[in-house]
């Protein structure tokens, strides 16, 4: 009778001074995931009492408390950046273990600004415009190209892929004054120009 009450004691004691090696306990793992549509600073997240701001690269985030086994947790955004319409937890909310934390992950969408470039003076066909991936053919007369939206604060630069028959053109404007710069909070409609002549 009194080896049992002491082995049931030697038990317990053990369980309290490893408390992972008796089916998990306060602080056993990491709270962590992915991110992803991220740029700059300002991305905070929570989970209860907790906070994490995501830092460059933007890539992951990493709470410094941890959570028990079993335990909930429920990972939602805080703040987010300037230039970002909306994030989305995925797998944010559920009873922690190594499973479940391996499948958090974030995602953020950056706001997009409308990005027009003013043509002049262009008479001759076969022009071709460029920003980035983004080619555009222009019809003689032409006085405004919508190119594709451009995320805030990303980079855009215009620059001439083919000439017109018999007019050369030439870009202006932008940040540079040749066509580039980064995107602000407002469309950018007209303050790049193609110029023929």
């Amino acid at each position: 009778m009194n080896s049992s009450i002491l082995r049931a004691g030697i038990v317990t004691l053990a369980c309290a001074l490893g408390l992972s090696a008796c089916g998990g306990g306060d602080g056993d793992l990491n709270l962590y995931g992915s991110v992803s549509g991220v740029t700059k600073d300002g991305l905070v997240l929570k989970n209860g009492g907790s906070e994490v701001a995501v830092v460059a690269p933007y890539l992951s985030f990493q709470f410094d408390s941890r959570v028990a086994t079993d335990d909930s947790f429920n990972i939602e955004v805080a703040k987010t950046p300037s230039n970002v319409e909306s994030c989305t937890v995925v797998n944010g909310k559920a009873r922690a273990n190594y499973y479940t934390i391996a499948q958090i992950s974030v995602f953020c969408q950056v706001k997009t600004h409308k990005f027009a470039v003013a043509v002049n003076g262009l008479t001759g066909s076969g022009l071709v415009i460029v920003n980035g991936a983004d080619n555009r053919a222009v019809a003689p007369g032409t006085t405004s190209v919508a190119m594709n939206p451009v995320n805030e604060d990303g980079a855009y630069g215009v620059s001439i892929l083919t000439q017109p028959a018999g007019q050369t053109c030439k870009v202006s404007g932008g940040d540079n004054g040749t066509g580039a710069g980064t995107m602000r909070d407002t469309d950018l409609n007209g303050k790049v120009v193609v110029s023929c002549a």
